[in-house]
């Protein structure tokens, strides 16, 4: 094997892909990126994958030889990152791949390619779906900020991704909050598709999208799916299971409306918050027609108070505590100037079930809405 490469051309493929090759594993081999050079496409593939997701990316190079190798990913990707900006030569002699750019040389040891795992069969072109990579990637990190990172729930690890024939829908639930986007859009399917997708995959796809490319392929199996974006495709395992049944949840009679700007709200949360006991992240709301007045004690500490006056609340006065980490997380998604929050009926001026938020105004075909469950006060 023998080829020369750009050195941005590579580093870019490869500081991305590091993030699929796992840091601990009794398998060496996964710790590798596979290499494979075509001299006849002048193409250069390099996968990685942890045996759940698996990516692969294809780059163009001067490949005078083909041939396959696999190297430790986390040496090649320092190796390369410190070399100058400069074409890269590679050559595999005797188990070794020589490296020379400029006035610099490196030998790296080569693993056995054959016991890299078999990258799976890419599907065809017909069976996939198409979807804007701007709003998917939308979908995902607004999502993400309820996936849960215990791994007792596997079910909740992932993304719930649904799709319809006029619309999809994204859904994760840690427990505390749920999130549910709806994407209205036609899609040319004869039965819904409904799958839990592991977020590593699609993290990574939210990283590698950007403007020059605008739309992500997409391809439904039984137990994976297959993203192709630009000149990257991240096969990924499905969680199996079925992700309980949310919808429930959302229904509930939620008549109180409060009308924000949401930097006022965060802004006044983060001073507040200062002083919040860490056992519990709480801050109380005190909330009313003529204000809002935020307050935390911390006995050790002692105690902060904020007044917001500038707000819209007609219904009865009420008081309500949050995790105040978890209403951050709401807010720094919520994508307008002002938040919607619906509230229950007061019961003895408290008010302890869910609460949703929503974007304000709502867009007509593009909805996120938020669900978060309060801290008890008594």
């Amino acid at each position: 094997m023998r080829f020369t490469i750009e050195k941005p051309t590579l580093l870019s493929a490869i500081q991305h892909l590091l993030s699929i090759v796992p840091t601990k594993n009794i398998t060496p081999i996964l710790t590798c990126f596979l290499l494979e050079a075509d001299a006849d496409t002048g193409n250069l593939k390099i996968t990685a994958t942890d045996l759940e997701i698996t990516v692969i990316v294809n780059v163009a190079a001067s490949v005078s030889e083909s041939g396959k190798v696999a190297l430790n990913a986390r040496n090649l990707t320092d190796v390369i990152n410190s070399l100058d900006d400069k074409p890269i030569n590679f050559q595999l002699e005797e188990g070794f791949v020589r490296i020379r750019c400029s006035n610099s040389k490196f030998s790296l040891h080569s693993a056995e390619h054959m016991t890299f795992p078999q990258v799976p069969d890419m599907p065809t072109d017909t069976s996939s779906l198409k979807f804007s990579a701007e709003i998917f990637s939308r979908m995902v990190n607004i999502a993400s900020i309820a996936v849960l990172t215990e791994t007792s729930r596997p079910i909740f690890t992932g993304i719930l991704w649904r799709i319809y024939p006029d619309k999809q829908m994204m859904v994760t639930s840690d427990g505390k909050k749920i999130v549910e986007i709806t994407k209205d859009e036609p899609f040319d399917i004869q039965e819904n598709i409904e799958h839990v997708i592991p977020t590593k995959g699609l993290y990574f796809l939210e990283k590698v999208i950007n403007d020059k490319e605008p739309d992500v392929m997409v391809n439904f199996e039984a137990n994976r799916i297959t993203f192709t974006y630009a000149n990257y495709v991240v096969i990924s395992q499905i969680i199996p299971g079925k992700f309980p049944d949310y919808e429930k949840i959302f229904d509930v009679d939620n008549p109180n409306e409060l009308l924000i700007d949401k930097n006022v709200l965060r802004q006044a949360i983060r001073r507040v918050s200062i002083l919040s006991s860490e056992e519990f992240f709480r801050v109380k709301f005190d909330v009313s027609p003529e204000s809002i007045i935020l307050s935390s004690v911390n006995s050790e500490m002692g105690d902060a108070f904020e007044t917001i006056t500038d707000h819209q609340y007609s219904g009865d006065p009420f008081a309500i505590a949050f995790n105040f980490k978890y209403l951050l997380s709401i807010l720094n998604v919520v994508e307008s100037e002002k938040v919607k929050i619906t509230f229950g009926v007061p019961e003895g001026g408290l008010i302890n079930n869910q609460v949703i938020f929503y974007n304000e105004p709502e867009a007509e075909n593009y909805r996120p809405i938020f669900l978060l469950m309060p801290l008890r006060l008594r």
